[in-house]
């Protein structure tokens, strides 16, 4: 079993460490807060890709976005959980600082024709883009990275993308204009994941669960109610198709505290007096903004 402590720097990337690539994304910016430059890295082109990897072993470990704070929740990240065998170890706040990119080429030759980005990356400079760009096709793409990947290549023609300094660097490319995203503090919550990990209860910790429910009046109310008896803190609360039936939910939920704490063991022990499937993601020390 592996042990993380509270602050996760420089960790035995074993295996390697998945993240949705190419070489340049968030994701890897983040996944390096861990594991330092020189991990041996997979890039794959999908959240989901990253779940597969750990889950069937070809990685130890995997870093994934969870949540933005201008955007909201990855929906693709909570429903991998459903289906998936793997543990939350620790959790990093990334602030995201995105630029306008583009080669030489395009700024001289008649100028931007097209944007491409990651969709929430779109949406984080939506206002920049209206304000500076109307008009102009704007194209999803998997990555940030890869959006860069695609500006940086000869055959596109009056491309630019939106992505970080680090894929500036890393695809040769102009920085048009930086700091584009809508709100100041723009930022990204990432998580670790691991097939194994136990993280020892530091007293400024966060537990996650998926709660599966069936289709009855009072389901969410019955589900809540431990947590307010024991006085235990959500942090987060999504609810999502379960896609076992039509209509039937299942609810991501953070909270503050860790499993070996007594309010939240008496919180989980209610929860198992009801109808409720419970699983448990993992408990982990909060992340501080940097």
């Amino acid at each position: 079993m592996m042990m993380i402590m509270a602050t996760p720097n420089k960790l035995d990337a074993g295996a390697g460490v998945a993240f949705l690539g190419p070489a340049g994304t968030y994701s890897h910016e983040a996944a390096q807060n861990w594991f330092g430059a020189s991990a041996p890295w997979q890039a794959v082109t999908d959240i989901r890709d990253v779940f597969t990897a750990v889950d069937s072993g070809k990685a130890t470990w995997g870093v994934v976005p969870v949540e933005n704070s201008a955007e909201g929740s990855i929906t693709v990240t909570l429903d991998a959980f459903a289906t998936a065998s793997l543990q939350i170890c620790a959790e990093y706040l990334l602030r995201i600082r995105h630029c306008l990119l583009a080669t030489s080429a395009v700024m001289g030759q008649g100028g931007i024709k097209r944007i491409v980005s990651h969709q929430q990356s779109l949406g984080q400079c939506r206002d920049y883009l209206n304000k500076n760009y109307p008009g102009i096709e704007l194209r999803a793409v998997s990555s940030n990275a890869e959006a860069a990947r695609i500006a940086a290549d000869p055959a596109q023609h009056g491309v630019a993308a939106i992505a970080g300094q680090t894929a500036a660097r890393l695809y040769g490319l102009q920085i048009v204009a930086e700091s584009i995203e809508d709100t100041h503090d723009n930022t990204t919550r990432f998580l670790l994941l691991g097939r194994t990990c136990s993280t020892r209860s530091t007293g400024r910790d966060r537990t996650s669960l998926l709660i599966s429910a069936p289709d009855e009046p009072g389901t969410l109310f019955h589900a809540l109610e431990p947590f307010h008896r024991f006085g235990v803190s959500l942090t987060k609360l999504e609810t999502r198709p379960s896609r076992r039936a039509a209509w039937s939910s299942a609810f991501y939920v953070d909270f503050e505290g860790h499993v070996d704490d007594d309010n939240v063991k008496s919180t989980l022990q209610a929860l198992q007096t009801l109808k409720l499937e419970v699983k448990w993601l993992g408990s982990y020390p909060q992340a501080v903004a940097v």
